[in-house]
């Protein structure tokens, strides 16, 4: 009798061991994701992407790989942060942004009035 409780649970054990190639690594010891820029495709694409944002992501398609932080370029992050930035309830898209329309020498000007700025170069 004990033979053949042996002989069971080896061939439980040597069965079930043909399947560990084929099952996935746990997440521990995943390898990181490929990573892929996001291009300026990415955002064109988008329907909701605001004309400024577009502008930003072909400026920064055009820096040089050593500055530009890699962090970003993990997909899982660039999902996270993504994600962050859905409208919520009461949030709607702007298309009109009311700064974009104040002159660039007005801010200057408040900002040197302010004290913020020096008035003169040395």
């Amino acid at each position: 009798m004990m033979q053949y409780a042996i002989l069971v649970v080896t061939l439980a054990v040597g069965v079930s061991a043909q399947f560990f190639p084929q099952q996935e690594l746990s997440f521990a010891i995943q390898p990181p994701p490929v990573q892929q820029p996001l291009g300026v495709q990415h955002f064109a694409q988008q329907s909701y992407a605001h004309r400024a944002v577009v502008a930003n992501a072909e400026r920064e398609a055009q820096l040089p790989a050593q500055l530009l932080n890699p962090f970003y370029k993990n997909q899982r992050i660039a999902g996270a942060l993504a994600k962050e930035s859905w409208f919520t309830p009461g949030e709607n898209l702007v298309v009109d942004r009311e700064a974009e329309k104040i002159p660039r020498q007005r801010i200057y000007s408040v900002l040197k009035n302010a004290g913020l700025v020096n008035r003169r170069r040395r």
